[in-house]
């Protein structure tokens, strides 16, 4: 037939076939008109561009009937033209007019007829798959066309075809045609009928970036010829949406198709479904990581800005928004981390928050050069500060990780172009790791940037400190409550929701280490006050059961817990050129103190020296440090409330850990000492108020009144040891290292701190013994070995130097002296046994102030008063006693009178003994009052003869064999 009469035929059928359409639905239609369509198609295929389009739209329009006969037929004989035609297709043109009417049935709604259409995609992709060239797209389209369909059937027969294209013929594909390929894939990651198939499609988009980063240089080739092909003067009402990106955006379009890739994912990642979520977030920063240095500098903005932080704030707004109900069924068990949807999606923004914070870390020389890293930076602290603030556990501590990561320069793992090009050119892949090597970072910064970036990370730091710990400290008045009633685990869940974890403050913490490092020079004392208001409201937080046994040691356990430790690191930092848990070489001080911080025995060693500054700028702290770490000091006698309130309970009832604090106050405390000493040690001037300040905190309060339970628990069996003589440890070396610099400052100065050291002095040497404790006889001479060594050392140090010392801080000690020297029952106050050596070096003490400064009128005439008091006491007592041993008759008074009688005898013996020393060396040492006041004992002790005790007796005899003696010498004076 010619070709008119061929048109003329055709258009009859087409005719009489659409009579049949349009015919009494009652009959059986008559397939005779499409029929005789389909096989004068065949049969003039060499005339296609004359039949091609009548016979196709006649198809694709009796597609549409709502006979599903004649549209099963017309699909039919539309995929079986097609097939026919395909292998006689010349040139690219062809192929994409030949498949065209594949397209068109997009608008059909027919079920049955869109199977075929894609039943009819996968036949073409199978026979003619390698040779569609340029018509992939149309292939593309068909199948994305699938993906938004409720049938599961039509959308899993899509996804079938998309998985062929991807696993067989990405290598065929050309370059233009890929990023159509990566939107399709991403559509059926967001189609909405089976959950599988949106993950198998995760799957699919991780398997093109391994196909592009395989074929770069190609795929880059390629897509050049697609940018000058739409140049300036090119219309964008054809260009797809790609093409119209390329032309807008000023980034190479290899990086573009590479955004594009991220952008998919990062939809993905905010799927409502939190699998997918899980999976694509996963997928998208491994792709990333992967693949990250094949892109220019500047897409690393784009990557950030257009899609990284929008996703953020998607989806921290979703999981503010998320419902807290339970997804809990019967059909399906769901962990109790997952079952609502708030805490699902709190695992995406943990996915998210870190992916983000690790590109940062492993990209940070490409970043640190972009024009707008500064507003980079900052967004990312915002949304950071921002995460850190939620009352998920989760995302809290997945935030300050995260903050850690980006802020720690000691090392960081990265991969380099040339590590990954020979990871490549030895595995084949470009999908793997790469050579992991370590570098240093940061890159150098700008000094001026650098500056902002450092400032800009403290700023962070101090507002999540102030508002995620300091403004959290009322809630812990919630737990008084809690302790009071019977446990209930509801209200303790929601108590440790309100209050910062464990790991999310032994993070912080780490991460001012390193920003400290970074602004050393900016660093004010300011900022120094901030940071302890953070620390000090860190310390009292409860730990739940939930957090490991191996970050927090039991309250049993002589060791400090991580976040004790860094709390001292904070504030080492500050004052020291090093780590204050460096282990430089010991101290003679450290054996002795082993056992309280196995771990690390130096750092209570109080005789350690630490390297200080002596700059102006670093000295300005130590006032300040000191005065923090004897605050911290504090915590070894008086932990938070409520652990002092829990004491005594079942540990199974209580729903916190209990913690040992007496480390760490130990260990603050021995730090305070060394600060101090090594200050005066390298010649650097700190107030005079810093020794009195230790007095204040570590030995009794500011209002002078009462001991704090450091020194009380002297003679406590409760508690360790080591928290009172650690602190005596403590005085001692502040003492030895202050007196010698107050004194000479003369009699006038520091009023406040001889005022402190008379009452600690007082109340100190004479703690009484609590009703019905026994102390054993090895902790009695413990006591008495640090009582005697405060009198050692007061001695040695200052009263060479009395002159020197406040007049009335020399009567009250001399008052203390001569409290010592004879300690009686008669005090009012049973304080334990007699102390003999304590007493002998109190009277040792009290004749070296009396004899060796005679010519100072001052100390003489205290010294005379106090002896000649101590000379009346003895006598009074011995008086009293005959005289009531004789109304007695034959009962024996009280032990208690033996005792102290007893202990009066003593007294005089070593008054006797010190007098005649004294005489010896200087024959006019002695006053001859004292000489006179010593010989009228004499009759009283004669009378004591009679007395019935024979440990009376005993101490008697010595006391009149010092008296032959005293005789003697007194005679030959004569």
């Amino acid at each position: 037939l010619s070709g008119a009469s061929l048109d003329h035929l055709i258009s009859a059928l087409c005719q009489l076939s659409l009579d049949e359409v349009s015919s009494s639905p009652n009959r059986e239609p008559s397939l005779f008109a499409m029929t005789s369509l389909l096989e004068t198609g065949v049969a003039n295929l060499e005339r296609i561009d004359l039949i091609w389009p009548p016979i196709t739209s006649h198809f694709i329009e009796v597609c549409s009937s709502s006979e599903a006969t004649l549209r099963g037929f017309a699909a039919d004989s539309l995929s079986s033209l097609i097939r026919s035609a395909l292998p006689l297709a010349k040139n690219q043109e062809m192929y994409i007019q030949l498949l065209s009417p594949l397209l068109s049935l997009q608008s059909v709604l027919h079920v049955d007829v869109r199977q075929r259409q894609l039943d009819c995609v996968s036949n073409v992709l199978h026979s003619s798959g390698q040779s569609l060239g340029s018509s992939w797209d149309v292939i593309l389209n068909v199948i994305k066309s699938a993906a938004s369909l409720s049938s599961e059937a039509l959308v899993r027969s899509g996804f079938q075809s998309l998985q062929l294209v991807v696993a067989d013929f990405l290598p065929h594909l050309p370059p233009p045609s890929l990023p159509t390929t990566l939107h399709v894939s991403t559509r059926y990651g967001l189609q909405t009928v089976d959950i599988n198939i949106s993950l198998s499609s995760v799957g699919l988009l991780w398997s093109i970036a391994d196909h592009l980063y395989q074929n770069k240089e190609t795929i880059r080739v390629g897509l050049e010829g697609l940018r000058r092909g739409t140049g300036s003067g090119t219309s964008q009402s054809g260009l797809t949406g790609f093409e119209k990106r390329v032309m807008s955006s000023p980034l190479p379009v290899f990086d573009v198709l590479w955004v594009d890739m991220f952008r998919g994912l990062s939809e993905l990642c905010a799927d409502e479904r939190a699998a997918v979520r899980k999976s694509s977030a996963q997928t998208l920063f491994s792709t990333i990581s992967a693949h990250g240095t094949l892109l220019h500098t500047h897409t690393w903005e784009t990557v950030l800005g257009e899609v990284l932080f929008p996703l953020l704030e998607k989806v921290h707004t979703a999981t503010r928004e998320a419902s807290t109900s339970s997804l809990q069924s019967s059909a399906l068990l769901i962990h109790h981390t997952r079952d609502s949807a708030k805490k699902q999606w709190a695992e995406t923004q943990v996915l998210t928050l870190s992916g983000t914070a690790r590109l940062f870390q492993s990209r940070w020389d490409k970043l640190v050069s972009l024009p707008n890293f500064s507003k980079t930076w900052t967004t990312l602290l915002s949304t950071i500060k921002l995460c850190a603030s939620s009352t998920s556990v989760e995302v809290s501590v997945a935030a300050t990780n995260s903050f850690l990561s980006i802020v720690n320069t000691e090392t960081i793992e990265t991969k380099t172009e040339t590590s990954q090009q020979q990871q490549q050119d030895n595995n084949g892949s470009g999908g793997g790791e790469g050579v992991v090597l370590v570098r240093p970072h940061p890159v150098s910064l700008p000094p001026k940037l650098k500056r902002h970036v450092w400032k800009q990370a403290w700023d962070t730091w101090n507002g999540i400190g102030t508002d995620c710990v300091a403004r959290r400290l009322p809630a812990l008045e919630g737990l008084h409550s809690i302790l009071k009633t019977p446990l209930n685990m509801e209200r303790v869940d929601r108590f440790f929701l309100s209050i910062p974890s464990q790991k999310f403050l032994v993070n912080l913490l780490k991460i001012f280490l390193h920003i400290h490092d970074h602004m050393k020079g900016d660093f004010t004392t300011k900022d120094f006050a901030l940071l302890t208001g953070v620390l000090h409201a860190a310390l009292p937080m409860p730990i739940s059961k939930d957090v490991s046994p191996f970050l927090v040691p039991s309250a049993s356990e002589n060791v400090m817990s991580s976040l004790h430790e860094l709390v001292l690191r904070c504030v080492g930092a500050v004052f020291s050129k090093t780590d204050v848990f460096d282990d430089p070489a010991s101290g003679d001080g450290a054996p002795e103190v082993k056992s309280l911080l196995v771990k690390k025995p130096h750092v209570v060693d109080v005789h350690r020296v630490l390297p200080v500054a002596t700059d102006k700028p670093r000295v300005s702290f130590y006032p300040l440090a000191v005065t923090e770490l004897l605050k911290f000091s504090l915590l070894a006698a008086e932990p938070p409330i409520f652990i002092r309130n829990s004491r005594g309970a079942p540990p199974a009832s209580l729903p916190f850990m209990g913690v040992n604090y007496a480390p760490f106050g130990l260990a603050a405390q021995a730090l305070a000492v060394q600060l101090y000493r090594s200050c005066v040690l390298a010649g650097v001037s700190l107030p005079s108020e810093v020794p009195e300040l230790f007095l204040k905190v570590c030995c009794i309060l500011g209002d002078c009144r009462s001991l704090l339970p450091a020194l009380k628990l002297k003679h406590s069996l409760s508690v360790a040891p080591q928290v009172w003589t650690r602190t005596v440890s403590s005085l001692l070396v502040v003492l030895q290292t202050s007196l010698p610099l107050l004194l000479q400052q003369g009699p006038g100065a520091n009023e406040g701190f001889w005022a402190l050291l008379a009452t600690t002095l007082e109340e100190f040497l004479f703690i009484p013994i609590p009703e019905g404790k026994e102390m054993t006889g090895e902790k009695l001479r413990d006591c008495e070995n640090l009582d005697m060594k405060l009198i050692d050392l007061l001695r040695k140090d200052l009263l060479p130097l009395s002159q020197k010392a406040p007049p009335s801080f020399l009567r009250r000690l001399t008052a203390v002296l001569n409290r010592g020297s004879i300690h009686s029952a008669t005090d009012g106050v049973a304080t334990g046994p007699f102390r003999e050596n304590f007493a002998r070096v109190c009277f040792e003490a009290l004749l070296q102030f009396s004899f060796i400064h005679s010519q100072d009128s001052v100390g003489s005439s205290t010294s005379q008063l106090a002896l000649s008091a101590l000379l009346e006491r003895c006598e009074g007592v011995l008086t009293k006693f005959v005289a009531d041993e004789h109304l007695s008759g034959a009962c024996p008074l009280p032990r208690s009178r033996m005792n102290e009688v007893s202990l009066v005898l003593k007294s005089v013996s070593i008054l006797i003994s010190s007098l005649k020393d004294a005489q010896k060396e200087h024959a006019n040492r002695v006053d001859r009052g004292v000489w006179r006041q010593v010989a009228h004992l004499y009759p009283a002790l004669v009378q004591c003869v009679t007395c019935n005790s024979s440990e009376v007796r005993t101490t008697l005899k010595e006391v009149l064999d010092q008296f032959s003696d005293f005789i003697t010498m007194t005679m030959a004076n004569q």
